[in-house]
């Protein structure tokens, strides 16, 4: 039921193999939302972190997503407080440079305008940053 609502996030508990990992991803595909993971490789660091997490924010302004972040996952700490920014504010600060906003912008102007959001870049870009903040569940 958690994920069902917008803005939706849980923090599972538990000892290791009780099966947190399966009920999110059967969570996510009974609601028929898209499940995002990352993929830790050797040299993952905070950049590669951080294209990862535009691309979930890209996918995001289509439908949602559940986005599965585990203990394993945190290889740097700095990769929390991206979770803490997601988690406060919707969307990390200059995530996106202002050539991406603008293809952003660009992508989902004619959506946004639809649903009444202010026909300016800034507007636009509100609008993104609030279709992300209820499409994501942590």
């Amino acid at each position: 039921r958690i994920i069902k609502h917008p803005r939706g996030h849980a923090l599972l508990i538990g000892i290791g193999g009780s099966g947190k990992q399966s009920i999110t991803r059967l969570a996510a595909f009974a609601s028929g939302y898209g499940l995002y993971e990352i993929r830790l490789c050797r040299g993952y660091s905070e950049s590669n972190f951080r294209e990862d997490m535009k691309e979930l924010f890209k996918n995001l302004a289509a439908r949602p997503f559940v986005f599965l972040f585990t203990d394993a996952h945190v290889a740097e700490e700095g990769f929390l407080e991206y979770i803490n920014n997601i988690l406060s504010t919707g969307i990390p600060p200059a995530l996106f440079d202002d050539e991406e906003k603008d293809a952003i912008c660009t992508q989902i102007g004619e959506q946004a305008q639809a649903s009444g959001a202010y026909a300016n870049s800034q507007g636009i870009w509100d609008y993104f940053v609030e279709i992300c903040r209820n499409n994501l569940h942590v």
